[in-house]
């Protein structure tokens, strides 16, 4: 059976998913420090998906379930404007990931995801995170010290960029201050040069 060419390309195409699954998700940060044998736990508890293009993969205001990582394909991250617009925040391409803080509480999700391709996603749902928790305590704690720390370094890049541009506007501020008291200075030179001596 080992000779025949069905059999055998069979299970080396499923090991080479397989292969390709565990490559991709071994770079994405909650998953990083699993060894094999933990990654095969978790990859029990994945959900496979194909999607086709234009389709949404979650959608803003929705509340979520969990995050999602891109094995192939391309998705548009899209935010509706007060005005009914669409703009596209970022495009995601295979090993990005997006949903992430879902798995810690289930809030509504703050943009869509559209595929700008058919798009190959991994699933990793809270539900199912809860139960490994229970499951295997010690490996749920590793995801969780992982998500933690990844939404941290986050929330930190979060602070710097609000603070570089709270930096911005005040020296714009200033500087549009300083320009109009400068133009001021010059309408009150103007008027002045402009009386008659006396």
């Amino acid at each position: 059976m080992a000779s025949d060419p069905f059999w055998s390309n069979l299970f080396r195409r499923r090991s080479e998913q397989e292969d390709e699954l565990y490559e991709i998700l071994s770079n994405v940060p909650i998953f990083q420090d699993l060894g094999r044998r933990e990654f095969e736990r978790v990859r029990g508890i994945l959900h496979r998906r194909t999607y086709s293009e234009g389709e949404a993969i979650v959608r803003e205001g929705d509340v979520g379930v969990g995050m999602y990582v891109i094995l192939s394909g391309e998705v548009s991250i899209v935010q509706q404007s007060a005005d009914d617009e669409q703009i596209e925040l970022a495009v995601f391409g295979q090993g990005d990931f997006f949903g992430d803080q879902v798995l810690l509480d289930e809030s509504p999700r703050t943009a869509s995801a559209i595929t700008r391709s058919t798009t190959r996603a991994v699933g990793f749902f809270r539900p199912d995170l809860l139960e490994l928790i229970e499951r295997n305590p010690r490996l749920g704690l590793k995801i969780v010290m992982r998500l933690s720390h990844m939404i941290s370094v986050r929330l930190r890049q979060t602070n710097r960029l609000l603070k570089d541009a709270r930096d911005r506007s005040r020296r714009i501020e200033e500087e549009v201050a300083a320009a109009k008291a400068e133009a001021d200075a010059a309408k009150a030179d103007a008027q002045e040069a402009a009386l008659p001596a006396t």
